[in-house]
């Protein structure tokens, strides 16, 4: 999928380049829990299942970023800013295979790959779709602020919740986060027929992005200061 959102960026299929971003993004959500549904998770497959994640989700946003609103800014500062993606997302995949442990926690440590690569995917969907209805729409200036925030977060020690289990017997949390999805899919659907697709999605990754960035700061609210002098 990454190499199909390459090909179309290179030809200026924008729209078509971020659809094969966001298939990219449905497929990696459920590959990994089919693996382990039918009892065949590998280690090659992990590592396959990373390489395939650098280029679906670090090496073609970072090339739709360059494309679309960075390759005509001066000096090399375009290139540093599209590559801030491919950069911080090869980091991210690389501490997240080595922090693997036997017990998985209930959370990724900093944003996923895939959700960054979906969050720079829908804005663009967005952005775009806005300046077509509205030609006077100039690239608005957080664009790019947002895009080097969204990279940072990726190796950030924020925490993110896991997308839920394919089942109802794992908890209520899992149950209320796969009810969650379940909604969304279906707001989703009903929002492609009444011509609000975009905004759904880019309201959904903008609430997954600071959910985690709201409980991070309350969280750090709630420690007590050690070693406090009196």
């Amino acid at each position: 999928m990454g190499f199909l959102a390459i090909i179309n960026i290179m030809g200026g299929h924008y729209f078509i380049a971020c659809y094969f971003i966001l298939a990219a993004g449905a497929f990696d959500s459920v590959d990994g829990k089919i693996a382990r549904l039918i009892g065949i998770p590998t280690n090659f497959g992990k590592e396959i299942d990373s390489l395939a994640d650098m280029v679906s989700f670090c090496l073609a946003p970072s090339i739709l970023v360059y494309s679309l609103y960075t390759q005509n800014m001066p000096g090399i500062s375009g290139e540093i800013i599209a590559s801030a993606p491919l950069f911080m997302g090869a980091i991210r995949l690389a501490r997240f295979n080595t922090e693997v442990t036997d017990e998985q926690p209930a959370y990724f440590t900093g944003l996923p790959t895939p959700m960054n690569a979906l969050s720079i995917a829908s804005l663009v969907l967005f952005i775009e779709h806005f300046k077509i209805d509205n030609p006077e729409y100039s690239q608005p200036r957080l664009l790019l602020p947002l895009i080097l925030s969204l990279s940072y977060l990726m190796v950030s020690r924020v925490h993110y919740a896991k997308f839920p289990l394919l089942n109802i017997t794992s908890g209520r949390q899992n149950t209320l986060r796969l009810l969650g999805i379940i909604l969304f899919m279906v707001v989703f659907g009903v929002s492609i027929f009444i011509g609000y697709p975009y905004r759904v999605l880019a309201g959904f990754v903008s609430f997954y992005i600071l959910s985690g960035m709201l409980k991070h700061i309350i969280t750090l609210g709630n420690i007590e200061p050690k070693n406090q002098e009196i």
